[in-house]
């Protein structure tokens, strides 16, 4: 691609943090830069990841999403205007606030690529906002989604049709990274883990209620938590009130791959995803998993996978009996191999399609 044809490519994620979103759009926006050379970031957070230097950055005031996070959005929406007002050719990649750079790319007839995270069943309850945003969705030129079930979804609630591009997850270099020793894990236990926010949305109370009620088989397993957020709290609580302080913990680290590498078992307990990259991790690192069959992509990934089981997700007497019977021998000898069975979930293949869409837009 010659460079002096190319269009500005702008991506607009106003709330940057760590997240399975958020390493996404480093390694797309990494990648992307490698064949383009105008490339603006706008956010109000600074990026944890380190980002080529390609790509400029364009930081609002995030003071303001102290205070009202509406209003945050709405002032990155403005500089994504004035850029956009500056280079009216520019491409829109839009991670997050989807609805404010619609709006304004259908105002100034920029093109503009919507990458959706999250399953539509989790977006607004107010149905003219739903409405108002179905409307905007269908002006966007491309709506990428990360799974096959999502791609239904949006098609059966908004009658939007979508690319399904799944999450270019980096995984060749997890099998030998963060040697860091785990004293709580212990090799005669089931040692189990949950890497995620502890927040509403990954639902890790269900985890504890399940554990709670393995009664005296509790003292065969070991369960790490690792994440931070605003039900840490709650969670601690719920342990110490039950006496669990033994085998639970919470923890708060960057480098949970290397915990999850220690671990027998990964579970994931959350009410909805878009296609968790956690579990993918997990599944690289040839884990055996335990996972909500939530919307969407748990499902995806385990049919694929073919080493772990689903439950019903809200239902905790169904997760206590997979807890029950798991069998650490089985475990540890029972595996398959990833790259096998995964192939369509690899970085290289996930990545060069998002390049194929921009290249069409440009």
């Amino acid at each position: 691609m010659k460079h002096d044809k190319q269009n500005q490519i702008i991506f607009f994620f106003p709330d940057i943090s760590i997240g399975g979103v958020e390493k996404n759009f480093f390694i797309i926006s990494n990648y992307l830069a490698k064949f383009f050379e105008r490339l603006i970031l706008i956010t109000g957070s600074k990026p944890n990841n380190k980002l080529n230097k390609k790509i400029k950055i364009i930081k609002a005031n995030n003071l303001l999403l102290l205070f009202n996070r509406r209003l945050y959005f709405i002032y990155c929406a403005i500089k994504l205007l004035l850029e956009c007002i500056k280079n009216r050719k520019s491409i829109i990649v839009s991670f997050q606030g989807n609805f404010y750079s619609l709006f304004i790319a259908i105002i100034l007839k920029n093109r503009i690529l919507i990458r959706s995270n999250l399953s539509p069943n989790a977006w607004t309850k107010n149905k003219l906002k739903k409405k108002i945003y179905e409307i905007l969705l269908k002006q966007a030129n491309t709506i990428v989604v990360n799974s096959e079930e999502f791609k239904k979804e949006l098609k059966k609630i908004f009658k939007i049709d979508s690319k399904v591009i799944y999450n270019p997850i980096l995984l060749k270099n997890n099998k030998n990274k963060y040697p860091i020793k785990n004293i709580f894990f212990k090799k005669d236990k089931i040692n189990l883990i949950s890497v995620g926010r502890l927040v509403d949305q990954k639902n890790h109370i269900e985890i504890l209620e399940a554990f709670d009620k393995l009664n005296n088989k509790i003292s065969n397993f070991r369960l790490l938590i690792v994440g931070s957020g605003e039900k840490k709290n709650y969670l601690t609580n719920y342990i110490r009130n039950n006496s669990m302080g033994k085998f639970v913990k919470i923890i708060s680290s960057k480098n949970a791959i290397n915990f999850i590498k220690q671990s027998d078992v990964f579970i994931l307990s959350s009410k909805y995803e878009g296609l968790p990259n956690v579990l993918l991790e997990a599944a690289s690192l040839n884990k055996y998993i335990i996972s909500s069959n939530c919307k969407t992509g748990p499902k995806e990934i385990i049919k694929n996978y073919k080493y772990g089981k689903l439950y019903k997700q809200g239902n905790v007497y169904e997760l206590n009996s997979i807890l029950n019977n798991l069998n650490k021998h089985k475990i540890k000898h029972n595996k398959i191999n990833y790259s096998k069975n995964m192939y369509k979930f690899s970085h290289k293949a996930n990545l060069e399609k998002y390049l194929d869409l921009i290249k069409k837009l440009n």
